[in-house]
């Protein structure tokens, strides 16, 4: 039999860890400009556009959502720098290329979309761009520090966000 017992511990501090991720616009209210938008466009996508799947069209504007996020993202930290709250060091290259990601990200799905190639129908889904911006949206407002450990809080329960959105998509009403 295996002992779960010292795994525990680990697993529900990693699930504390990222439900304070969804909980950081309460420690920081200028990440609203911008999670405000992201859980509206998310909570009508989802429920009224993709309950059955994802069009092009779709793909296509939340590739747009990924792309003004990931702006907003730049602008906020730049502005940080010049303002002199932050300097350039290595956590701001850091926030900066998580923006560049999210924002080649979006541009790959947009030019997918247009091309009408099947896998924007998986990657440019509402709610994996939703949870991308989400979830990295307290790490660029330094609500939360940047480290392997949340990247893999990030990634791990990335399954159970889908799986739950999967299953209010199937129990909610159309």
């Amino acid at each position: 039999m295996v002992d779960v017992s010292g795994i525990l511990p680990v697993v529900g501090s990693a699930f504390v860890e990222w439900l304070k991720l969804f909980a950081a616009p309460v420690k920081n209210l200028d990440m609203l400009w911008i999670i405000i938008p992201v859980w509206s466009v998310w909570i009508f996508s989802e429920f009224f556009q993709e309950k059955k799947g994802t069009s092009f069209g779709n793909a296509i504007t939340n590739g747009v959502v990924m792309a003004f996020v990931g702006v907003d993202w730049t602008r906020y930290i730049i502005r940080q720098i010049n303002s002199g709250t932050a300097s350039f060091d290595a956590e701001a290259a850091t926030k900066l290329a998580i923006s560049a990601v999210i924002i080649i990200g979006s541009i790959l799905i947009i030019v997918l979309g247009i091309r009408a190639k099947g896998i924007v129908k998986l990657i440019g889904r509402v709610r994996a761009s939703t949870y991308l911006m989400l979830v990295f949206s307290p790490i660029i407002y330094g609500v939360v520090d940047f480290n392997s450990r949340i990247l893999l809080t990030i990634a791990a329960f990335f399954p159970l966000f889908y799986i739950t959105v999967e299953i209010l998509d199937r129990v909610l009403p159309t």
